[in-house]
């Protein structure tokens, strides 16, 4: 729709944007455009991954810098709502087999929906733990956390919780199923713990 209008301002022979305003609909027009772009990428790639037609490239890779990667990704997101975010590593960090860039991937949408949902000047916090065999990326917030009701369905995909509905960001509801068959595909999964009022904590589990 925002694509539309703002072409059609442009196009109509009685409107005669001043320059200014023919910068802002072009910039406009380029925003949703690739925004459409990773739209359509997104559903291309949960696609995939949910027929078992990726192949992962899987090698050993330190667990601790990959959160250190993806958390440097996404501080400056927060810093510009005064957020700030947290690492915690264990004293010994493992190695984990799997494919570095696709966990990157699935820690990086969960790290996006709790600097999203979190308040201006909130924590976002990220821990490693080993749990035996293994290995877990947590993500905390202390945003408004979710409803009982919306957490069984957060996983669908194109499902956007009350949260989202109300203002919290664009969310399409493609994040986190992307992120689980991210996981699965490594035989893991996605651990959600989230009260109203108390925050959530996503945890990406994958075996080491």
């Amino acid at each position: 729709t925002a694509v539309r209008t703002s072409v059609g301002l442009l196009l109509e022979p009685t409107a005669t944007p001043s320059a200014a305003q023919r910068t802002t609909l072009l910039e406009s027009i380029e925003r949703n455009a690739e925004r459409m772009q990773r739209l359509v990428g997104d559903i291309l790639e949960l696609s995939r991954f949910r027929s078992g037609s990726v192949s992962l490239q899987l090698r050993r890779f330190n667990a601790g810098a990959l959160a250190e990667s993806a958390v440097a990704v996404v501080a400056p997101l927060a810093a510009r709502r005064d957020q700030r975010t947290s690492l915690d590593l264990p004293a010994t960090v493992h190695a984990v087999y799997g494919d570095r860039r696709r966990l990157e991937q699935a820690l990086l949408n969960l790290l996006s929906n709790a600097q999203k949902f979190s308040p201006d000047g909130g924590t976002i916090g990220v821990r490693v733990e080993h749990r035996g065999e293994d290995t877990a990326w947590i993500v905390s917030d202390d945003g408004p956390g979710i409803p009982e009701a919306d957490q069984a369905r957060l996983f669908e995909r194109f499902f956007v919780g009350l949260n989202d509905r109300t203002g919290a960001g664009e969310g399409v509801g493609l994040g986190l199923p992307t992120a689980l068959a991210l996981a699965e595909a490594h035989g893991g999964t996605i651990e959600v713990v989230s009260r109203v009022g108390s925050g959530s904590t996503f945890a990406l589990v994958v075996p080491t």
